[in-house]
């Protein structure tokens, strides 16, 4: 039985004092040592840089907790691959496929040579837009995957009712192809920290996709660059629109050159969800390459909410300049010793309550829908790390109230974007159909939040509230009930994107 939390505190007060939390743990773990974190991690055949073992303490660690995202994968009885991706400002980043499911084989497809086993590095990005100022907000890439016909131009006869895929719309193995993206300070352990019939990466596996997994630059998967350190400063130097403009482009091309499918589906769960709405902002044509998007919690709007968000807001920018003037620009790294200090979250731990409310104020109060013998696990993987820029401009789109660019001040602003201000990402330009899938208790993304983000949104074919009240904004990666309230409408919701049962000049609103 799950051990029911008592609402001790108003709305206000747990708003307060984990917006307080939050400023405490981010100055402790910027400033803590504990030696170096380690790059990249992969498999044994890419030669990468394996987790530091840990020796096993007697307090008996959980078995997952020191696994890297491959070998979680592994260890649940399905196949992994690992992928890098360079992007064209030269970040490396790892993308984990989990080519079908536990109890399946291959599917034969036409001989193709795989070019990802051989140690090395590919480049699959758009090209930098030719542009002045730095401003890249209304070009558009050169790519082989990209019409040059621009944003008009993509084929919107393709959506037109059919009840079988097309053989451009499936990769070589057979399958359909999905891309699964994270949030803010996440990975893609995030998708694979569950049994296989609960976790999002395994259900869609063995509903017979080929899944690919992203991760962002800067988190624990995404913390090399062709020429620059993570001790530089120059590393840390980007905002949601980088990852936008490089990382999401660079890796969606990569799955669909790989798979060999022209068209993939995409989930993105808060940020993951709203960096490719940015992403198409920014190359409108890339509506070509999805059949359509499932966003659960979208966080492009969230100042409805009165939460630790909108406590941490108004003080960000002061946050972040103390922090770069000690040389901190990393936020809540993954360290090797994270898998023994997140022990101190298992059940029979006396700390066990404190993480407990902790995850709660973050995502929202409830039941406590996570297993709890899992908790450890989850917190030796999660936060991943991500740069203080990417918090910073979380909270000033909580502050400003607009789904805009950074805020970088009027003379820099200038010289990034040609305006004082920074300009808004357009909504308008997600041209594929999306599906919504929200909650009433997500203490991130109010109802009133995704509501704004709907109306904005060209195409929302589906919009769907999880059928359970206290149902929050983490349950939607780790909840033991998430695969029957969440994951099984979004299969049923892509399969109709994929078989084009949807019709761009009609809203399909189900709850």
């Amino acid at each position: 039985m799950r051990p029911h939390v008592t609402r001790c505190l108003s709305g206000k007060e747990c708003a307060s004092l984990v917006g307080l939390m939050v400023v405490v743990v981010a100055a402790v773990v910027a400033h803590a040592g504990g030696g170096e974190v380690p790059q990249i991690l992969g498999a044994e055949d890419l030669n990468l840089e394996s987790l530091p073992k840990l020796s096993r303490s007697k307090r008996n660690l959980h078995p997952h907790a020191r696994l890297p995202t491959p070998e979680l994968i592994r260890a649940r009885g399905y196949p992994a691959e690992v992928h890098q991706v360079v992007t064209e400002d030269k970040y490396i980043l790892e993308i984990h496929r989990i080519p079908h499911g536990r109890h399946e084989s291959p599917v034969q497809g036409p001989t193709y040579k795989q070019p990802y086993h051989d140690g090395k590095t590919y480049s699959h990005t758009p090209s930098r837009p030719n542009t002045l100022n730095h401003n890249h907000h209304q070009q558009y890439p050169a790519h082989p995957y990209l019409n040059a016909g621009g944003a008009d131009s993509w084929p919107k006869e393709r959506h037109h009712n059919t009840t079988i895929l097309d053989g451009d719309d499936v990769g070589r193995n057979g399958r359909r192809v999905v891309f699964l993206f994270h949030g803010i300070t996440c990975s893609s352990a995030d998708y694979v920290m569950n049994d296989p019939n609960q976790a999002l990466g395994f259900v869609m596996a063995d509903a017979g996709y080929d899944v690919w997994i992203g991760n962002i630059r800067g988190n624990f998967y995404g913390r090399r660059h062709v020429s620059l350190s993570p001790e530089e400063e120059k590393f840390w130097d980007f905002t949601w629109s980088e990852p936008a403009r490089y990382d999401v482009p660079a890796m969606l091309s990569y799955v669909m050159k790989v798979s060999g499918s022209k068209k993939v589906s995409y989930v993105g769960h808060s940020m993951g969800a709203s960096l490719l709405f940015v992403s198409l902002h920014l190359y409108p044509v890339m509506n070509t390459w999805l059949h359509g998007v499932a966003a659960l919690a979208p966080a492009a709007y969230m100042h409805n909410k009165q939460g630790p968000l909108r406590v941490v807001a108004p003080f960000i920018e002061e946050i972040e300049k103390s922090f770069r003037r000690s040389g901190k620009y990393e936020l809540l790294p993954l360290r090797p010793e994270r898998p023994y200090l997140a022990h101190l979250c298992s059940p029979l731990s006396f700390l066990n309550p404190v993480c407990s409310f902790i995850h709660f104020l973050i995502g929202g109060p409830n039941e406590n829908y996570v297993d709890p013998n899992y908790l450890p696990v989850i917190y030796a993987h999660t936060p991943a790390g991500t740069n203080f820029r990417i918090l910073t401009h979380l909270l000033q789109i909580v502050r400003s109230q607009k789904f805009q660019a950074f805020d970088y001040g009027q003379e820099r602003n200038v010289k990034e974007y040609g305006t004082p201000s920074p300009p808004r990402y357009s909504l308008g330009s997600v041209r594929v159909p999306v599906g919504v899938f929200w909650a009433e208790n997500d203490w991130v993304v109010d109802p009133k939040d995704v509501a704004l983000t709907a109306s904005e949104l060209p195409w929302v074919a589906y919009n769907y509230k999880v059928p359970l009240k206290d149902f929050n904004h983490l349950d939607f990666m780790w909840a033991e009930n998430a695969a029957e309230l969440v994951y099984k409408p979004v299969l049923e919701y892509l399969r109709k994107c994929e078989q084009r049962e949807f019709h761009h000049n009609h809203q399909n609103n189900y709850y």
